[in-house]
């Protein structure tokens, strides 16, 4: 078992939770339903809340001070350059707490949407690419 297998599990659901997601970025369904884009947008808060929270808490800060300088040195990069998507995140989950709040502006959630969408998906692929690996290679 990898150091980092749990956190690759998280990345596996945010991909199928993403996965369900994607299709129903469509103005007109949501304006149609937008509970339903709601009640899976609200599995991604969750899952990626408790995520990014283990890894922004946890993960990075211990990384942060590592024996080893080249993986001391990517934590400390990962978290000042990815630190903000909590912040982004939480705007986020602000804007569109609901079936209501998704349901005013359908356009500007698909927007929203997408856009943070290309964060978490840039973000979980230079964890797995440049993090997690340097992580099990030190154990």
């Amino acid at each position: 078992m990898r150091k980092t297998d749990n956190y690759r599990k998280h990345h596996d659901d945010l991909r199928v939770i993403v996965g369900r997601l994607e299709p129903m970025l469509d103005v007109a369904r949501i304006t149609a339903d937008p509970a339903a884009v709601s009640a899976v947008v609200r599995d991604l808060f969750g899952k990626f809340s408790v995520h990014l929270a283990i890894e922004d808490s946890t993960l990075y800060p211990k990384y942060a001070i590592h024996t080893d300088a080249r993986l001391r040195q990517v934590a400390l990069s990962f978290q000042a350059e990815m630190g903000n998507l909590s912040k982004q995140f939480d705007a986020y989950k602000h804007d569109f707490a609901g079936p209501l709040a998704i349901g005013r502006d359908p356009a500007a959630f698909v927007a929203a949407t997408r856009a943070m969408l290309t964060l978490l998906k840039a973000r979980v692929k230079r964890e797995e690419d440049g993090f997690y690996d340097l992580i099990d290679k030190a154990a």
